[in-house]
């Protein structure tokens, strides 16, 4: 009786200690399923070749602070990330405070939306949590290029620019030219078109998305070439002024030198 008494006791003991084991495991464990050795190479190879600000030793901790993820974006979308709002953080206060930035300005523009819960676990640099992230971002940033380019195309059939780009709910976001020759950009052509597909093949983004994503990148060299000429112009009249100063500073050692004589 003592024997099958203490029999009893330990059951009860190992059944304790396994329903504290289930209660302490990672709530990710049943909420998102783990991430395959398969997907996972897909996810490190698509970031392996997007070129980022800081090296990639640990994925969970490079990422805390929402400054990779936010480059990531700014790689396909320039104008929807502005890279000044997201500071390389060390306390949890910043890089939470990048992530809610992140989660509000870009995530809410490409139409969804990531919880607190998928917020902390990036925070506390959680096993997956940033894999699981990419996995996430990369199929909305293919849905949100494909609905630009489908959007782009009607405007192109209309005749007028895309009511996405005229709405006042971004109006960080400014309208992608068209495409055309009423803009003066060329189309374009079949070489920029394969390779920028060979570059974003896994993201999902047809021929359409990358024209868009190539219009919206010359339209951003375009504005980059027009600070380089206001800038050459004002090096210009600076090396005029000084040009100037150098006549006159010559004029009065001239002068100078006639009064000593």
């Amino acid at each position: 009786a003592h024997a099958n008494k203490k029999g009893a006791l330990v059951e009860q003991e190992v059944n304790r200690k396994r329903g504290r084991q289930r209660d302490e495991e990672p709530v990710h464990c049943a909420a998102a399923p783990r991430m395959d050795d398969e997907e996972l190479e897909r996810i490190y190879k698509w970031v392996d070749e997007i070129p980022l600000s800081r090296p990639k030793r640990n994925i969970a901790r490079d990422f805390a602070d929402g400054v990779l993820m936010a480059e990531i974006v700014a790689h396909y979308f320039p104008r929807l990330v502005e890279m000044h709002n997201y500071p390389s953080a060390n306390s949890y206060a910043q890089k939470m405070y990048n992530w809610n930035t992140f989660n509000a300005k870009v995530c809410k523009k490409m139409g969804f939306q990531l919880s607190k819960e998928e917020l902390d676990a990036l925070v506390n640099c959680q096993h997956q949590a940033v894999e699981r992230t990419l996995k996430n971002l990369q199929q909305r940033m293919a849905k949100y290029g494909a609905k630009r380019a489908e959007a782009a195309a009607t405007a192109n059939e209309n005749g007028s620019p895309p009511a996405a780009a005229q709405s006042s709910a971004a109006p960080s976001v400014r309208a992608t030219p068209r495409v055309g020759a009423a803009t003066g950009i060329p189309p374009p052509t079949g070489c920029r078109v394969a390779a920028a597909e060979a570059r974003l093949g896994q993201m999902g983004v047809q021929e359409g998305g990358v024209q868009e994503l190539l219009a919206e990148k010359d339209h951003h060299i375009r504005e980059l070439r027009e600070t380089v000429d206001i800038l050459e112009i004002k090096i210009q009249k600076l090396e005029q002024l000084v040009r100037l100063k150098d006549s006159k500073i010559a004029t009065l050692q001239a002068k100078l030198q006639n009064d000593k004589h």
